[in-house]
């Protein structure tokens, strides 16, 4: 059966399975004599799961901003807040430069 899984994955792929797909395989192995319907569920489960493994996780604004945070990152305001202070210091700067 191992031998089977990873012929199937290499074929198929993983990530690019469908249920349909998925049911059609294992069923055809069944009917073949290949696999058991134990087996076959065994498979259709094991195949799922990499497949749900595999894809990419739905990104919220929520999970964005505490990313951002864990790696201190400064949010736009911030970045607007330090431009301000910037620009008033090279003000400040020009004016000493002037005198």
């Amino acid at each position: 059966m191992e031998e089977l899984k990873k012929l199937l994955l290499a074929t198929v792929g993983a990530a690019t399975l469908s249920l349909e797909k998925v049911d059609a395989t294992v069923q055809d192995l069944i009917e073949r004599g290949k696999l058991s319907v134990k087996e076959g569920k065994e498979l259709r489960e094991e195949l799922l799961q990499r497949k749900k493994d595999a894809e990419p996780e739905t990104l919220t604004a929520e999970k964005l901003d505490s990313i951002l945070e864990s790696l201190n990152f400064a949010g736009r305001r911030e970045v607007e807040v330090l431009e301000e202070r910037v620009r008033i210091l090279e003000e400040k700067i020009a004016n000493l430069d002037a005198k």
